[in-house]
């Protein structure tokens, strides 16, 4: 059994995803949407193990030794994520909620499809979004003041009518979510005729989302939620159950090993409007780019969640440690003690190996650990 494994990526193809960032990197023909790239061992979406063409699941469970554990316990997953449109709005559970909500849906998990499941595994779900371009997303709710200057500005009638009343983020969030489709859609007609009364970035997206999804009330998100810009080489850290949603850009994602999603809007998958209001942070939380320190192994954003991703640019590398690591080429051509790695191209580094040589001149590489 190799201490090293080239693995070979998953592709997801939503149709937010799009058709040339994924394509690039692999160099595959522009032929629609390729949202995600996944590497790692979760049970749907699994690598494979190029060596033998079996899913890193399956290896893992046969040999439990390679990382101290089997697929069900591999702590990461690994993505390039490719957003030429919104994803939906969400949240993710913490660890004792997706705990607990897993085991309370076991009854159903023989009768109902796993698509309209609220929880996929037993797993929370931290994450961190490092932006290879310039990336825009939705992040944590507004301070509810400002959250209503900018209804009172955009939607004068409909938040008289309906919202006024409300001195809480989440009950001013729960009407607009429980409203009826006739008064939803005047309040979103309102709120497309007076966009350009917003700030610019909040009417862009407002704009965009009105053209797509008319009637859905995630339409007013992005005057719920907090927009924040990153510049490439910036990454930001969401935490579970805080609400969010990616809008634009291309970026290295690294998360818990989950695929655990309550959504909010702007999605035709299933959606528990009680649910999520459960699990989600009800207060105002404002994301910041997150800060780094820098070594011979790199550049290292760590997580709260228990991962952390290393940027390793144009030089020779030594990072050292414990515990499965995915590493991955995204630019030129580089080696991992010794095994090399092409644009593209990436491999998995078992438990036994402790220390990781990496050279990548004119070469980036991205590691998860």
């Amino acid at each position: 059994m190799s201490d090293i494994l080239r693995i070979k990526p998953v592709i997801k193809d939503y149709a937010w995803g799009n058709d040339y960032f994924i394509a690039d990197l692999l160099d595959l023909d522009k032929n629609g949407p390729r949202a995600e790239l996944w590497m790692g061992a979760h049970r749907q979406g699994s690598s494979v193990v190029e060596s033998t063409g079996e899913k890193l699941c399956d290896y893992l469970d046969a040999n439990p030794g390679f990382c101290g554990s089997d697929a069900d316990s591999f702590p990461f997953l690994l993505k390039i994520l490719a957003i030429a449109q919104s994803l939906s709005i969400q949240c993710h559970p913490d660890s004792e909620q997706a705990k607990a909500g897993f085991a309370a849906e076991s009854g159903i998990h023989g009768t109902v499809e796993r698509k309209n499941w609220n929880y996929q595994d037993s797993n929370q779900k931290a994450e961190m979004l490092y932006a290879l371009t310039p990336v825009t997303a939705m992040c944590g709710f507004r301070e509810i003041g400002q959250i209503k200057d900018l209804l009172q500005t955009a939607v004068p009638v409909f938040y008289s009518d309906h919202i006024a009343e409300y001195g809480t983020i989440v009950d001013a969030f729960d009407a607009i979510y429980r409203m009826d489709r006739d008064q939803l859609s005047f309040g979103e007609a309102e709120l497309l005729r007076n966009c350009d009364s917003l700030p610019e970035d909040v009417c862009a997206i407002v704009k965009d989302l009105g053209d797509r999804y008319f009637g859905d009330p995630g339409i007013f998100s992005p005057l719920f939620l907090n927009i924040i810009h990153l510049a490439p080489g910036e990454a930001v850290y969401l935490k579970p159950r805080v609400l969010h949603a990616y809008i634009s850009g291309n970026g290295v994602e690294l998360m818990n090993n989950s695929d655990n999603v309550l959504r909010a809007g702007l999605t035709s998958k299933h959606m528990d409007l009680d649910e999520l209001e459960r699990v989600m942070i009800h207060d105002s939380y404002q994301p910041s780019p997150m800060k780094y320190t820098e070594d011979e192994g790199g550049r290292h954003y760590e997580c709260e969640g228990g991962f952390t991703l290393t940027v390793m640019n144009d030089g020779d590398y030594c990072n050292k440690g414990k515990g499965p690591r995915i590493l991955l080429c995204t630019e030129g051509d580089a080696s991992v003690n010794g095994l090399r790695l092409q644009k593209g191209q990436c491999c998995i580094v078992g438990s036994g190996i402790k220390n990781i040589e990496v050279s990548c001149k004119g070469a980036s590489v991205f590691m998860a650990s």
